[in-house]
């Protein structure tokens, strides 16, 4: 077998290597979503969860609290409203924003995709088992967020006086 090449990229690759992984972790999902006969998506979960726990909530508040761009998040409420799982409303405050909530659907079937996540979730809990993956992905998360890529990059910029 070949020499896995972003590997060898060292930190250049390092983001790179992140979203081969999620998009190995989604492919696999969305596989064993079809195998399981599942007309959902895996990123679906997080919408599925957030509104259980928290209840109706507009586009941009489930952007926020998911801190995914809005766009991305249209796209995904978009495809649970297509497959049923969502229902929409104006928003009696404001009437250009619509809230999302779960629709009857989406309850009903709750109990049989929160038993595959719980079963999926330990899985990755085995795989994980003592690399501190989670408190990892905290800290990656923390220091980019109080300084980005674009900022870092331009600061080696300037000390390089390119």
């Amino acid at each position: 077998m070949a020499k896995d090449f972003l590997s060898s990229l060292g930190y250049i690759g390092f983001a790179t290597r992140l979203k081969r992984l999620s998009d190995a972790m989604m492919h696999d999902g969305k596989r064993l979503y079809n195998e399981l006969d599942f007309d959902i998506e895996p990123n679906w979960y997080v919408v599925f969860e957030l509104l259980k726990t928290k209840g109706p909530m507009t586009v941009t508040e489930i952007a926020e609290h998911i801190q995914m761009a809005h766009p991305s998040v249209i796209a995904i409420t978009n495809k649970m409203m297509g497959n049923g799982y969502l229902v929409s409303e104006k928003d009696p405050v404001d009437s250009r924003k619509r809230v999302l909530d779960l629709s009857d659907r989406a309850e009903r079937m709750l109990p049989k995709y929160e038993e595959f996540w719980d079963a999926a979730v330990k899985g990755v809990e085995i795989a994980m088992e003592g690399l501190n993956a989670l408190d990892q992905l905290d800290q990656w998360e923390r220091i980019f967020k109080e300084k980005g890529f674009r900022e870092r990059t331009k600061e080696q910029l300037k000390n390089r006086k390119l």
